[in-house]
């Protein structure tokens, strides 16, 4: 959360480098060019991640099922 919190603050929501450091630390061994930071609108992100869970509900009731004693 906290390389996250890094990059979003300087790519994102105008922090300087050495006060997004101050506040998150400065991350190691990770590049921003690892994490898509594309601004998406909050009802792109809500569909995005209701998507997500539906398909991992799927999966762990599909596991529920198979793996109960009942």
């Amino acid at each position: 959360d906290q390389i996250a919190a890094y990059y979003e603050a300087t790519l994102l929501a105008g922090f300087s480098t050495p006060e997004a450091t101050e506040y998150f630390g400065r991350p190691r061994g990770f590049s921003a060019d690892r994490f898509d930071f594309t601004p998406r609108s909050v009802t792109w992100a809500q569909a995005a991640f209701l998507k997500r869970f539906t398909a991992l509900e799927a999966k762990r009731q599909s596991f529920v099922a198979a793996n109960s004693t009942a």
